[in-house]
């Protein structure tokens, strides 16, 4: 069984030789040799017909009048000598097709050379390359320590979730169901913007006494959800932490004084949750669907586009302190879109040191607006738009 490691080191090898202009210009060899490699590597026994069915069709004869096979190996077999003894002196694994055999052999540069001149090469190494191989292991162990160094401390974002007591709880936001009696007598599951709990359905009840409603026992999340939390999964294992895991429909008080809070979702099916998003802002507000910014000189609206050519959402990542002392971290958007782009974007170190230069020295705590536009819309194409610095 050949280990994968061992497997890697093979095809690369084999991308060497068929770059070879021994092989470029011949693409039948560089096939006989893939086919080869690739069986070598399953294990299996080659024949001549079994080659020649497989490479140069299914009419194939198999006597020794169709020389086709031999022919094609012995040449094969001249072409990796040749290649050994130019462009691949240097190769330390080599493939060797032994004289009347079909089984191609992986050896060592070793092994090869004593099978061919009955004693092991020697290999002198100039003195410099020796200085220049040691000046390349130390700059990587210097680069090791101070790479795990870096790793090993949290973004200023994340601290306080990968501390060793901390207790975190993602939340995700989903939409309350309820059934309804249509006009055939029979009960379907509907959504209500207007209802997004059990308050909520009292009240609308009371204010459409004509609809027949009750309350179904599941919600309905978007594909957000699976993504976001199997991308923040990841991120918390990676930094040896991990979180519970509740939907906002289902979310009580205490859940927010007990613990680290992450919301991932739409603002629209917020819930206890919307009485702390962005209640430190001086200049954001929810809009439609999307956010307003306005300050003393200006006013902009950020709102869903969706057309044949133009495609942009919105938003927001919200950092702050909550007032029991516990970070709160909201990735909203009423987009699926948007709110997955941006999570990737804040479980990435290297862009999390850039974003982080964009904030006053002083300041720690933001709500940041995000823009994610064109047909394809990812993490790539999500840009800052807007920025506000937060004092506490």
């Amino acid at each position: 069984m050949i280990s994968t490691e061992k497997i890697k080191e093979i095809k690369q090898a084999l991308n060497r030789i068929k770059s070879n202009e021994l092989f470029v210009r011949s693409s039948t060899y560089s096939v006989l040799l893939n086919y080869l490699v690739k069986k070598a590597i399953a294990g299996e026994d080659l024949k001549e017909y079994t080659i020649g069915v497989d490479l140069f069709g299914e009419n194939y004869k198999n006597d020794k009048n169709d020389g086709t096979v031999r022919s094609k190996m012995y040449k094969l077999r001249k072409k990796l000598s040749k290649y050994y003894e130019t462009d691949g002196k240097e190769e330390l694994l080599i493939f060797d097709i032994e004289k009347g055999q079909y089984n191609l052999s992986f050896l060592s540069a070793d092994e090869y050379f004593k099978s061919k001149h009955g004693k092991t090469k020697t290999v002198t190494i100039p003195i410099k390359y020796i200085k220049l191989l040691l000046g390349v292991i130390l700059l990587s162990l210097i680069s090791f320590f101070v790479i795990k160094t870096i790793v090993s401390k949290p973004n200023f974002i994340w601290e306080q979730y990968f501390e060793k007591t901390a207790d975190n709880l993602l939340i995700i936001s989903d939409q309350f169901i309820v059934y309804e009696k249509l006009e055939d007598g029979k009960m379907y599951g509907i959504s209500y913007p207007e209802i997004n709990n059990y308050n909520d359905f009292i009240k609308y009840t009371q204010e459409h006494p004509e609809k027949e409603l009750k309350p179904t026992d599941y919600t309905l999340m978007s594909k957000m959800a699976p993504f976001t939390v199997n991308t923040l999964s990841k991120w918390f294992e990676f930094n040896k932490k991990d979180f519970d895991l509740k939907l906002e429909s289902k979310l009580k008080y205490e859940d927010i004084q007990n613990n680290n809070i992450l919301f991932v979702g739409q603002y629209k099916t917020m819930n206890l949750t919307k009485s702390l998003f962005l209640q430190n802002s001086k200049v954001f507000t929810t809009f439609g669907d999307g956010f307003k910014y306005k300050n003393d000189s200006n006013e902009k609206v950020y709102n869903t586009k969706f057309g044949n050519n133009l495609k942009v959402e919105y938003a927001m990542v919200s950092y702050t302190t909550l007032n029991n002392g516990k970070s709160a971290l909201y990735f909203v958007s009423n987009n699926d879109i948007g709110v997955m782009a941006t999570v990737n974007k804040f479980t990435n170190n290297k862009w999390l040191a850039e974003f982080k230069q964009q904030l006053p020295s002083k300041s720690k705590h933001f709500n940041a607006l995000f823009e994610v536009s064109g047909m394809q819309r990812n993490d790539v194409s999500c840009k800052l738009v807007e920025l506000e610095a937060l004092k506490n």
